[in-house]
Order: structure tokens, then sequence, then C-alpha cells
């Protein structure tokens, strides 16, 4: 009865820890009392499962008595391996062999789900200690990055804007000196067409005095003495009047409106100077520095630009004499090329020869690496069933 204690309890504790970190299985007493080799075979796989490990048996579990192939055998000595190698993290000395697995007892298998159980709690209570704070800090890493890429775009769209700026800026200076030039033209138009728009305006107003008082003695005439042939020469004299002041009157208002186009223009543009004033007070004077420097620059350049143009007529005669040579060159080469091209066609027979044979011999080669890793393999699987045997032959000599 002081023997049973102990594994009573050592049961009870090894049932409650399994159902708590595997409750897949729904461990029981009799699964304990009376182990059967399904039962240890759904236990270790699922337990591998747990630290990431694939181990899917490649037969039923369920078939424990029906199923005798070599496949299976073959996995749970792997199986029994895989345990052996947990166990021993802890203990060194500690077995676990293919004959604890198909014949399991009691008291052996509850101190082996003991330990791995114990250690599945250890490895997952460490997972969590270690792991968490090292997801957050990747995590945290994650969003600085994010961060340092937006602020990145940000900064290089910031860095086009400022281009985008300075351009626009010299664009406007340009414009601006432009309507600078054409100020004093455009000013001493509006001047010269306001002298005319007068001069027409006074010869119009003089010419409708001119007109009413006609009208007036007309009227007159008309009123005193009959129609005579002096009377309808001073009527077409005066249609005739009448038929220039309504052409004067075109003219003049085509010329007002002129007047007020060109007075719209020149408005717009002072309009815009001030405005591109405006825009030059509000900018740094770093970037009118610079736009001064790129006009000096521009100026030294055209300076220089005569002498570069001797140069670069020097440099294309200088040209026009290599194309000459490297004319004749190239017929030299053309010769050569041809006798190379005869050379490389016949070793180039040559290499497809030894190249036919090399593929024959690589093809041999490879079926040769086929047979060998056969006889390997069924070496390795003779070595598997030679040390199962040897651990039933050493089981079987204990009992």
């Amino acid at each position: 009865m002081s023997k049973n204690q102990p594994i009573s309890n050592e049961m009870e504790m090894v049932l409650q820890q399994g159902n708590t970190l595997m409750p897949d299985l729904h461990i029981r007493p009799t699964d304990l009392a009376n182990p059967t080799e399904a039962f240890l075979t759904k236990v270790y796989v699922q337990y591998l499962r747990c630290f990431g490990l694939r181990a899917d048996p490649p037969f039923n579990v369920d078939n424990e008595g029906t199923d005798t192939s070599r496949e299976k055998r073959v996995f749970l000595v792997k199986l029994c391996r895989q345990v052996e190698r947990i166990m021993q993290i802890t203990f060194p000395n500690k077995t676990y062999t293919y004959l604890d697995i198909i014949r399991p007892a009691p008291k052996k298998t509850i101190k082996t789900l003991d330990f791995l159980f114990n250690y599945l709690a250890y490895y997952k209570l460490f997972k969590r200690s270690v792991l968490v704070p090292v997801e957050e800090s990747i995590r945290t890493r994650e969003a600085l990055i994010a961060e340092i890429t937006s602020k990145r775009c940000q900064l290089e769209n910031r860095k086009e804007k400022a281009a985008t700026v300075k351009v626009d800026i010299e664009n406007c200076q340009l414009a601006i000196d432009e309507l600078r030039e054409e100020l004093p033209k455009a000013q001493a138009q509006l001047a010269k067409h306001n002298k005319t728009c007068n001069e027409q305006k006074s010869a119009l107003d003089t010419l409708e005095t001119q007109h009413t008082e006609l009208t007036s003695q007309i009227k007159h005439w008309e009123q005193l003495v009959v129609e005579d042939d002096q009377v309808l020469n001073i009527k077409k004299q005066i249609e005739s009047m009448s038929r220039n002041i309504e052409n004067c009157k075109e003219e003049l208002a085509v010329q007002e409106q002129l007047f007020n186009d060109h007075r719209s223009k020149i408005e717009a543009n002072l309009n815009m100077v001030i405005e591109v004033e405006k825009a030059l007070e509000v900018l740094p004077a770093s970037l009118l520095d610079d736009y001064k420097e790129n006009l000096k620059q521009q100026e030294l350049m055209e300076k220089q630009l005569p002498a570069l143009e001797a140069q670069n007529q020097k440099l294309l005669n200088e040209i026009d004499v290599n194309k000459t040579e490297l004319q004749q060159s190239a017929e030299q080469l053309q010769t050569r090329k041809e006798k190379y091209d005869e050379e490389c066609q016949k070793f180039q027979q040559q290499i497809d020869v030894h190249k036919t044979a090399l593929e024959e011999q690589k093809r041999a080669e490879e079926k040769r690496s086929k047979n060998l890793e056969m006889l390997q393999r069924q070496v390795e699987e003779q070595e598997a069933m030679g040390k199962v045997i040897e651990e039933m032959l050493v089981a079987l000599g204990k009992n």
C-alpha cells in the first residue's frame, strides 16, 4: 500500500498536467493504469507538435494489433528516439526504447509522461516570458520603420515641392524681367494711342460742329428758297461730310477698343509685377542669391561660348579624321572576323562532339548515383531494423 500511494499521486499529477497542457487528448486514469501503444503514440505525436515538430504517423493509430507494416515500425523507432532526446536534456542517462512503446509498463510510462509534461510546461512558461517582450520589440521596431518611411516620403515630397517652387521663382523672375522690358514700350504705345485718340476726338468734335452748323443753314435755306443746283451740291457735300463723320466715329470706336485692350494688358502686367514683387519679398533671400548666382554663371558661360564652339569645331574635324581611320580599321576587322568565324565554326563542331560524349557520361553518372542512393537507403533501413531487433533481444534477455 505504501508503494501504490506515490504512484497514484504521481498519476493524478500527470492526469492534471496532461489535460491542462493538451486538452484534446482527454487522458483518463485507465490510460495511465493500462497504457497502450495507440495511446502513447497519440500522446507523443501531439507532444512533438507543441514544439512545432511534424510527426504525422503513416498508419491508423487505432489499429494497434492489425498493422505490422515496416513503415509503422520505422515511425515508432524514430518517435522513441525523439522522446529519448528530450528526456536526455535533463537526464543524459535516461533511455526510451522501441519496446517501451509497444509493451509499455505503467510505472515507466507515468514517470516518462511526468517528465515530458513538466518540460512542456517549463517551455511554454519560458516562451511567454521571453518571446512576448521580443515580439513587442519587433512590433515597436516595425512601427518605427513605418514611421521613418513615412517621414522620408514626406521629406522627399517637400524636396520636390521646394524644387518646383524654385523653378516657379525662376520662371516668375524671367517673366518679371520680360514685363519690365516690355513696360516702357507699352507705355510709349499707350501714350501714342492716347495722342491719336485725342486728335481724332478733337477732329470729330470739329466735324460735328460743322455738321450742326450746315444742318441749321440748310434748314434755314430750305425755308427761304426753292431747291436749285447749288442747294443740291450743298446737300451732296453735307451727305459726304456725314459719311466721313460716321467713318471717323467707327475708326474712333476701333481706336478706343484698341486703347482699352492695351490699357487692360498694361494693368494686368503691372498687377503681375506687383504680385511677383510681393512674392519675392516673402521668399527667402538664399533662393534669390542662388538665382542671381545662376544668372552670373549663365553670363560667364555665354562669354565662354565662342571659344567652346571653336574648340568643338576642332574636335569635329579630328572626329572626321578618326572616322576615316575607323572605317579602314573596320574593314580590316571584318576580314579578320570572317577568318575567325570559320575557325570558330570548326572549333564549335569539335565542342559539339565532346559535349555529346560528356552528356552521355553525365547520364551514366546520374544512373550510378541513383543506384548508389537506393543501396544506401536499403542499408539504412537494414541498420534500423537491426537496431530494433537488438533492442528487442536485449529486452528479452533482461526478462
